[in-house]
């Protein structure tokens, strides 16, 4: 086998290896619960295929995407920023604010209220990476905290009357103004975020960062050998800071297709739960733009294409997506790490024949 093609079959096999066991999976699930694997596959496939859903997994895909770009940044210096829930919902927060109440025409609402979630997500990551450079508190047990203060801090801002009101018996804030939303467009009666576009942009700006600029060698030296990142002229506390206030950034941004397209408002329901599928995201995308990108769509269509089994005949198994997505990130991670070692025992013994063979060439 060429190593062309080697390649290719190590790019492929995990995440093909991970799929099939997470099929399988969901298939004995569905056969522990009675029902017939092959009936509930094809419900979804037929019902995850209209262009109805495949707009809402797109639309769904959005947040999960950039969650997982947030979290993939302190994947890149071995910072586990499990925060990204806690800053993306503060930032949605203040965001709704800024756009709401600020003057201006909707376009400069719009970006105001961007703006300002980038900033707020910033900040407050960045007390984690302040606490983990210089008091050396790791930033898993800091963020973690951090995610509890937010609950607080939203719950205290949405009591406030300046910033929040009572409508229909939930605390909300302000409504942005129609000029203010996002636009989008409709395909056979269902609306496409065109906040595609910026999510876009961020996949190329982060693979660009990570892989053809200065900052992200350092990021990615400091990820893989700090001691050796320092001795080249890596401040180890100053990349740490700067990752998590990068991360947070990103993670100010999870929030906004949902505020500026969908609710145009914060309230109490606001959707939860965005900042750790981005780690699922993350893991199983391998922190590439691209893989993450599919990641976050196979997870949306996953749980559309789930909601065909609330009708019968295998009605009650909705659940299965829930196990689907479940099953294929601890898939993906074993699978990943054994194709990982295969591989490079592979190149290991391409390596010593070829040394073997070139020593053999030498004359005596």
């Amino acid at each position: 086998m060429s190593i062309n093609r080697k390649k290719v079959f190590y790019a492929l096999a995990a995440p093909l290896g991970a799929f099939v066991l997470a099929i399988a999976v969901a298939g004995l699930a569905l056969l522990v619960s009675g029902k017939n694997p092959f009936v509930a596959f094809k419900q979804m496939v037929i019902y995850g295929g209209t262009v109805d859903s495949l707009i809402n997994s797109i639309n769904e895909a959005l947040p999960l995407f950039v969650s997982g770009v947030a979290v993939a940044i302190g994947f890149r210096t071995n910072l586990f920023n499990i925060g990204v829930e806690g800053q993306y919902r503060l930032a949605a927060i203040i965001a709704a604010v800024v756009g709401a109440e600020l003057p201006g025409p909707g376009f400069l609402r719009i970006i105001m209220a961007m703006t300002a979630a980038v900033i707020v997500g910033a900040m407050y990551a960045s007390i984690a990476g302040l606490l983990k450079a210089y008091r050396n508190v790791n930033e898993v047990i800091a963020t973690i905290m951090l995610n509890g203060v937010m609950t607080g801090l939203v719950a205290v801002l949405l009591k406030w009357d300046l910033i929040a009101t009572i409508k229909d018996q939930q605390l909300r804030t302000r409504r942005l103004p129609k000029s203010a939303w996002f636009p989008s467009v409709t395909f056979g009666g269902s609306e496409l975020y065109l906040w595609v576009f910026v999510a876009i942009a961020i996949g190329i700006g982060y693979h660009y960062l990570i892989n053809r600029s200065r900052f992200g060698f350092e990021l990615r030296a400091s990820g893989i050998n700090p001691g050796a990142a320092l001795a080249a002229g890596v401040n180890p506390k100053r990349m740490i800071v700067k990752t998590m206030a990068l991360s947070g950034a990103i993670a100010g941004l999870v929030g906004m297709p949902l505020l500026l397209q969908r609710q145009h408002e914060f309230t109490q329901q606001f959707q939860q739960g965005l900042g750790f599928a981005g780690i699922a995201v993350a893991l199983v995308g391998r922190q590439k733009a691209a893989g993450m990108a599919a990641a976050a769509l196979l997870f949306a269509y996953l749980t559309r294409a789930s909601q065909a089994l609330t009708s019968p005949p295998t009605r009650g198994t909705k659940e299965i997506g829930t196990i689907l997505q479940g099953t294929m990130m601890l898939a993906a991670v074993v699978a990943y790490e054994v194709v990982r070692r295969r591989a490079e025992a592979n190149a290991i013994h391409e390596a010593a024949h070829r040394s073997a063979a070139q020593f053999a060439e030498v004359p005596a």
